[in-house]
Formats: C-alpha cells, structure tokens, sequence
C-alpha cells in the first residue's frame, strides 16, 4: 500500500472506518437475509428487524453506496456479492467473521491506552463468555477453515499414510478433507 502523501489521504484513512461500521452494522442486524431475492422498503425490512425506519434506511443507503445493497425507489435489493457472503442462506457466507471483527474493535478503540499501560483494556473474560460471540468467532474459524481445507488437502501429500490425529481441530474440518 503507497504511503499517504496528502492530508487528504490521511483523513481518508482516518475516515476509513466508517464503512467498515455500516458494513459491522449491517452483518449485526442481518439486513440482508431478509430482502433475499426480493427487494423490501425500509420500512418493511424494518418491521422484520424491530429497527427504527428511518435510522435503517440511513444505514441502508449507506450500504447501497458501497454497492453492497441496490436501491431503486424506496425499494432495496441485494447486490451479486451481498446475496453470495451477506445472506445467512448461502454456502459462502462470511457474516460469522465480520460479527467476529465488530467484537474486536472495541478492543481497537483502546490501543492508546493499552499501549500507555501495557496493559489490555477491556475485560477478555467477559468477552469470553459471551455466547453470541463465542458462536460468532466458532462458525468464523469452521467458515475459514471450510474454503481452506480443500486446497490444503490437495496440497499435502499423505499417500501411504494410514491414520490420522486431530488434536484440537475444532469440529474436524481439516480432517473430514485430509480424509
């Protein structure tokens, strides 16, 4: 990545997180799944969502910016890419691993602090027992390892090989494919 050379590269940078909120925001609520292959109002999708109407549309336009999301009239649909790693539907979703990095930047937001002290600032065994995101950040690693697992199956070599140990491998994706 070139260096920002320009003030005005430098705040786009610094302003950069504001899609990666309306991206977090919209994985959290789960707008997508529920305009499916329809197209649905704000309104209406904030009807099925128990959102406020207009804060939605809000985010919704900020989504179809960013080409995540089509809008035409008061209607929104979802884009190729937003349908194929948006909808909890498709085999391909990554929702799991954007909740997972929303969880995280909290943690992120105190950095200065963190590296004042040496210490980290927020409660990581409160983290950890938060079951929304234990199973977030679980189907994020099952989800990675599942588009990973086939290319490296094919990749090492286990021919003569007549058993196999899965020590903590989770719910045994690399194995089922080194299998």
């Amino acid at each position: 990545m070139p260096e920002p050379t320009t003030p005005a590269a430098l705040l786009q940078l610094s302003g950069g997180y504001w899609k990666t909120c309306a991206l977090h925001a919209g994985a959290m609520l789960d707008v997508f799944t529920p305009i499916g292959d329809g197209a649905m109002s704000a309104r209406a999708l904030a009807a099925v969502l128990g959102c406020d109407a207009r804060a939605l549309a809000m985010l919704l336009n900020a989504l179809a910016a960013m080409e995540l999301l089509v809008k035409t009239g008061e209607d929104y649909r979802q884009t190729e890419t937003s349908r194929e790693f948006l909808d909890t539907r498709s085999p391909r979703y990554i929702g799991y691993i954007i909740r997972h990095h929303h969880r995280l930047m909290a943690s992120w937001t105190e950095l200065p602090e963190a590296v004042r002290t040496g210490r980290p600032r927020l409660d990581r065994q409160q983290r950890a027992t938060d079951p929304q995101g234990r199973e977030d950040f679980l189907m994020a690693m099952f989800n990675l390892a599942s588009a990973i697992a086939p290319g490296l199956a094919k990749a090492v070599d286990l021919s003569g090989r007549r058993r196999l140990l899965d020590l903590g491998g989770g719910p045994g994706t690399y194995a089922v494919h080194f299998c």
